[in-house]
């Protein structure tokens, strides 16, 4: 328990400097603090991901923009069921020591819950990053890597907030294959799961 406080207490010092940064923990003590209110911690390879848990106005208007345009889709869809959420939830595998906070999640069908958690989703179908100046290279090397081993996920999105740019990577029939596409102008129709939205309507009142 001393080296838990001692490990919350260093990254409640460091968090107050640093928007973005890593520090060596087991997968047990990463689980006493991980639900700590006013932290963003996630959790690869031995070590705790923490972020700043302040969002820019852009980031959040993102993230509501593309929420809405999701379940407007989804909705239409009356003989398939799909869950879309926001960041407060987490992705998870059943038996490894990984957890990824998204900024939004896609699940379809019956949400399945690691363990006993009530955060931790085993099935994410997409998973959406808003990327940020102090996340972007974790977002696109680390965390992608992390991602692509989640047997459930048929496609990730990265989103810029700084300007017009969706990345996304999508699984194909290869397991192990994936392949990414990238869409740089406003005028572009950017594809994710099956639905077709101009890069304008993602972007519609975003200030760059």
């Amino acid at each position: 328990m001393v080296q838990t406080l001692t490990l919350l207490h260093t990254i409640l010092e460091r968090i107050e400097v640093e928007d973005f940064f890593r520090i060596p923990a087991s997968w047990e003590e990463y689980e006493e603090i991980s639900d700590v209110e006013g932290l963003n911690l996630q959790y690869q390879d031995g070590e705790i991901i923490v972020t700043t848990s302040m969002n820019t106005p852009n980031h959040e208007k993102l993230v509501a923009r593309i929420c809405s345009i999701l379940l407007n889709y989804y909705d239409t869809l009356d003989d398939e069921d799909f869950s879309v959420m926001g960041s407060n939830g987490a992705v998870s595998k059943v038996d490894e020591k990984l957890r990824f906070s998204p900024d939004i999640v896609v699940v379809k069908g019956e949400i399945m819950m690691k363990g006993k958690s009530k955060v931790d989703m085993l099935n994410p179908l997409i998973v959406v990053e808003i990327l940020s100046k102090a996340t972007s290279k974790f977002d696109l090397t680390d965390k992608l890597v992390g991602y692509k081993t989640m047997d459930s996920l048929k496609q990730i999105v990265f989103v810029a907030q700084d300007r017009p740019w969706i990345s996304t990577f999508l699984r194909t029939e290869d397991h192990n294959v994936w392949m990414n596409t990238d869409y740089f102008s406003l005028e572009d129709a950017a594809v994710i799961d099956n639905l077709t939205v101009l890069m304008k309507d993602i972007y519609k009142k975003i200030i760059f």
